[in-house]
């Protein structure tokens, strides 16, 4: 055991996280992330249907979104029914806010998952009429 501060006694397994610094690494890296991704693959800004990130918080999402112009329509979120769901956010928000449009259209995606560790993976990936379920919760 040590003592981080007056009253505050860790071991050494936890976790502790600078909540600030996670902030500014998320909302510098993760667009710099997307932005190398697009122009490696000549990746257009209107062409990129929807922009699906980890919505760790609405001000990361909107300030991620407007570094990289994404208006708020092609940003879906599922934060407001679910909270932060770390980067099954992702896949969360395609089954239910996009289901429809993935069931019936071809659709080019950017899918941004960051989390502790300061860790991040972006993708770029196309669907076209693919099967989504319903969400079943349990």
């Amino acid at each position: 055991m040590q003592e981080i501060e007056s009253g505050v006694i860790r071991n050494k397994l936890e976790y502790i996280m600078d909540g600030a610094a996670v902030f500014t690494f998320t909302i510098t890296m993760v667009p710099k992330s997307i932005v190398k991704l697009m122009e490696k693959f000549s990746i257009e800004n209107e062409n990129v249907d929807y922009l699906l990130l980890h919505q760790a918080n609405k001000l990361i999402v909107d300030k991620v979104s407007s570094k990289l112009k994404f208006e708020e329509e092609r940003v879906p979120t599922s934060y407001e029914n679910f909270g932060n769901t770390s980067c099954s956010s992702i896949p969360l928000t395609m089954v239910t806010k996009m289901k429809d449009e993935l069931n019936t259209k071809k659709l080019n995606l950017i899918a941004c998952g960051f989390g502790s560790g300061l860790s991040w993976s972006t993708a770029y990936f196309e669907t076209d009429k693919i099967v989504c379920c319903d969400l079943i919760e349990v």
